[in-house]
């Protein structure tokens, strides 16, 4: 493959802008050069700013290169790397806007079993810049341990990302036991492509589903 030329520009935001740039991300897994495609995204959330970034480059980036692995267009150590490397520059985003014990504070995990945490630290990213301070506990955490963090932070929010659902029936009861061990006055909000998929079963247990970051900030906000 012609190797890319590192001192191209990233387009300005809006038209094919973000389309072009996500391109050249593939391109860069597809090549495996893990140092090319760290840069090209860091300069991506330098010029469109992070908010663009996770929206509209890291969000439709993971979703394409999902997409890929699917169609066994790209392999899983590509698909890793994709991942991987969005994950550690939105985290390092979400701890350069830590904020003041005084600002409200949000818990941030996946369910139990759930070891996909990229959508986790892309919500925790995304509440860091509304100004809320995050408590990110990660991957794989059992409905009453995020309870207990809640708790112990005195939070007003838990937000959870749900992927897969292998076993719908056991997500919808963490989901339900999560609900019932938080305080009356703690929202929790859902997301992520799992979460979509068991909506009706959630929304029933009265927790809202979000279907992207946007929804996300006007639940933060609300």
């Amino acid at each position: 493959m012609t190797s890319l030329n590192q001192s191209t520009e990233l387009a300005a935001p809006g038209l094919h802008g973000e389309s072009e740039a996500i391109d050249t991300a593939l391109e860069y897994t597809r090549a495996l050069d893990g140092r090319a495609l760290d840069e090209w995204l860091r300069r991506a959330a330098a010029r469109v700013g992070i908010p663009v970034f996770i929206e509209s480059v890291a969000v439709p980036f993971l979703r394409r290169v999902g997409d890929e692995w699917y169609e066994q267009r790209i392999s899983p150590a590509q698909e890793h790397l994709a991942s991987s490397t969005v994950h550690d520059i939105i985290v390092e985003t979400m701890r350069a806007c830590a904020r003041e014990n005084s600002a409200p504070k949000v818990v941030v995990a996946t369910m139990a079993e759930e070891r996909h945490v990229i959508g986790a630290a892309l919500v925790g990213a995304a509440a860091a810049m509304e100004g809320w301070s995050v408590v990110y506990l990660g991957a794989d955490v059992p409905a009453a341990d995020i309870a207990r963090a809640a708790r112990i932070s005195d939070a007003r929010v838990v937000a959870v990302s749900i992927v897969y659902v292998d076993e719908g029936e056991r997500v919808l009861r963490e989901v339900q036991m999560l609900r019932t061990l938080l305080a009356g006055d703690v929202r929790l909000i859902t997301g992520g492509s799992g979460a979509i998929s068991l909506a009706r079963g959630i929304s029933s247990l009265g927790v809202p589903v979000e279907s992207s970051v946007g929804g996300l900030f006007a639940a933060l906000k609300a």
